[in-house]
């Protein structure tokens, strides 16, 4: 009889342990009224709006360049110059071929002034008269159109110099002196320096938050404090088939000496949230059943009781949920892992909000 006591008693004590067992502490949060705004932070690219592929507009051979890779370049800045000695053939066989319409622009004109003064003595015929005007209106056209060959000629003289027009910076060398290159192959790569942008890759399930003419702000990836305002100028049609992302150009409004070209930089827009969610620390997500939940907690009871919520996203400071929790309540944040709904804890004194209104996504 004492054998079948014994396993009753020691249920007994073992309940009354447990019933014995002091609260929990746990680490406790307040939610906190989501914003009607949220931040999205991606990284970018410092890219010239325009890069041009300069190249000579005539065939030759290459016999200088003046300009390296990096360098600043002026607008009428020389960089690089062709082999000229066949041009210059070329310019002075059209000079030649003008002289010598010039001199029988001269000839058939005295022809056709002297018929001109002959038809109405009656000492030529109609036929001669209008033969040396038909000759005269010859001339001169072959003379206008030598004139012509020669302005030509000239023009292609001149560019066998390659000068640039604008100002920018060399981003690459295409050519060197000794080689052949066609007309209009590329020499030179140049960047212009009258508008620079920043290059940056949005997620797809973001995009649709963007449009163009939207504002951004612009710091340097290694100087933070170095920042401009921007707008954004494109946005890709097409999502990157690597990457799945949309390119987006955001145009600086003010560039700073110090944003140089390839530097990396970070962009933030700001966007309208229709359903603002509110932001909860990683800590205070848990699962049940493959859906998650959290543990809110009653102050004056000091229990805690599980509830099931809607996920939206990572934030930067936290979780987005959009639906289970309303602001004001008190979320367990940490010891999570120990609790049951219904279980008594002894709470946090500090209900400190951790976790900001918005929520911001950082890439």
């Amino acid at each position: 009889m004492t054998l079948l006591l014994l396993p009753l008693a020691l249920a007994a004590c073992g309940d009354k342990q447990e019933a014995s067992q002091p609260a929990r502490p746990v680490k406790t949060f307040v939610v906190q009224p989501p914003s009607a705004e949220r931040t999205l932070t991606y990284s970018g690219v410092i890219a010239p709006r325009i890069e041009s592929q300069l190249g000579f507009r005539v065939a030759g051979k290459i016999v200088e360049r003046f300009v390296n890779v990096g360098e600043q370049v002026k607008a009428g800045q020389k960089i690089a110059r062709l082999d000229e000695v066949d041009l210059k053939l070329a310019e002075n066989s059209a000079r030649a071929s003008v002289q010598s319409a010039k001199a029988r622009v001269d000839v058939a004109k005295d022809a056709f002034d002297r018929a001109a003064y002959l038809l109405p003595k009656g000492f030529i015929a109609k036929a001669v008269y209008d033969q040396r005007k038909l000759d005269y209106d010859a001339a001169t056209a072959a003379y206008t159109s030598a004139k012509d060959q020669l302005d030509q000629a000239a023009n292609a003289t001149s560019y066998a110099l390659l000068v640039a027009d604008k100002d920018g910076i060399v981003t690459a060398v295409r050519a060197e002196p000794g080689q052949v290159v066609s007309a209009g192959q590329a020499v030179i790569s140049l960047a212009l320096t009258e508008s620079v942008e920043v290059a940056a890759a949005v997620p797809e399930n973001e995009i649709a938050r963007l449009s163009v003419g939207e504002p951004a702000r612009i710091a340097l990836w290694s100087a933070p404090e170095v920042s401009s305002d921007g707008k954004i100028r494109e946005i890709a049609s097409a999502a990157d088939t690597a990457s799945r992302t949309y390119a987006v150009r955001v145009a600086i409004a003010h560039p700073k000496p110090e944003m140089r070209l390839g530097m990396t930089t970070s962009v933030t827009f700001r966007v309208k949230e229709a359903t603002p969610p509110v932001v909860v620390p990683l800590t205070a997500l848990t699962e049940d059943g493959g859906k998650p939940v959290v543990y809110v907690a009653d102050k004056a009871r000091e229990t805690v009781a599980r509830r099931e919520v809607t996920l939206g996203g990572v934030a930067e400071d936290g979780v987005r949920i959009t639906s289970g929790l309303i602001p004001g309540e008190i979320v367990v944040s940490g010891g999570i892992q120990f609790l049951r709904d219904g279980m008594e804890v002894r709470l946090s004194q500090d209900f400190s909000p951790t976790v900001a209104a918005h929520g911001s996504r950082t890439y």
